[in-house]
């Protein structure tokens, strides 16, 4: 377990790869984030808002939500981005940005869209210190289509941009490889670079954020902690529940009977009798 002590040692050590830098330099500089919108997928955007500062869609207080690292959408057009600053090459990425896109569509009907039509168009982007998809490119782009004619028009208006730090194919603008360079810790002289190394310098010299990561990860420990707890008391009555059942076969006994062989404690026999 971290300690309050060495959280904060951890603050002065993050750099553009921590979610939480990343995205509070997105949130205080909403032009730059715009910017560099535009130049990772070569389309104009007039203007960004911020509907949720740290935006976090919870379907079901049993289902798994999902916090997002930078939440915009497009002013006056129904286009809304997802950046994400995915660090840890530990899971499948085509699994977590089709559960991304699939909470963020429910995430606008439940805020009142009930046409699917009106959905508007996303793009989900995950930034990659590492090669994915292992073709050497720099960005990769993902949309669907109908694989008997991919000539048909099939528009679900989802682009999924994998972008990897890695690359090392000529296939991005030089703006977008000198970000992709910094995010591995690679400075190059560039203007959009360098205004965004001075808005990380600030975010890491805000003493209001540093106290807000700290805060942020205490509860985050608490909670995994508490979840541990749940997880090992959950074990332990299910392998109970299964012993149950097994004497109540075996031995041809009740219940009650197989409870008390158990020594299982009055207080607890009612919770596994609603469950056999």
């Amino acid at each position: 377990m971290q300690t309050r002590e060495d959280i904060e040692k951890t603050w002065e050590e993050l750099t553009i790869q921590s979610n939480f830098v990343f995205g509070k330099a997105m949130e205080s500089n909403p032009d730059l984030c715009r910017r560099l919108l535009e130049k990772i997928l070569k389309i104009r955007i007039k203007e960004i808002s911020y509907p949720e500062r740290e935006k976090t869609i919870e379907m079901r207080t049993d289902s798994k939500g999902i916090r997002i690292d930078v939440y915009v959408e497009e002013k006056n057009k129904n286009r809304s981005f997802d950046i994400e600053m995915q660090v840890a090459n530990n899971d499948s990425l085509e699994d977590r940005m089709r559960y991304y896109q699939d909470l963020i569509d429910m995430d606008k009907l439940q805020r009142g869209e009930k046409k699917y039509r009106k959905l508007g168009e996303t793009y989900i982007i995950f930034i990659c210190p590492f090669d994915y998809l292992k073709d050497k490119r720099h960005i990769y782009t993902i949309r669907e289509k109908c694989e008997e004619n991919p000539a048909l028009k099939w528009r679900n208006k989802v682009t999924k941009i994998v972008l990897n730090a890695m690359g090392e194919k000529d296939d991005v603008s030089a703006d977008v490889k000198a970000f992709l360079d910094y995010v591995v810790g690679k400075f190059v002289k560039n203007k959009l670079v360098e205004e965004l190394d001075e808005t990380v310098r600030q975010v890491k010299t805000s003493e209001k954020w540093r106290l807000e990561y700290v805060t942020f990860e205490l509860a985050l420990q608490e909670r995994e902690e508490q979840g541990e707890e749940r997880g090992f008391k959950k074990g332990i009555r299910e392998e109970r529940l299964k012993s149950i059942r097994t004497i109540m076969e075996t031995m041809n006994m009740t219940a009650d009977q197989a409870m008390e062989a158990l020594k299982i404690p009055i207080v607890e026999q009612k919770e596994y009798v609603s469950l056999i």
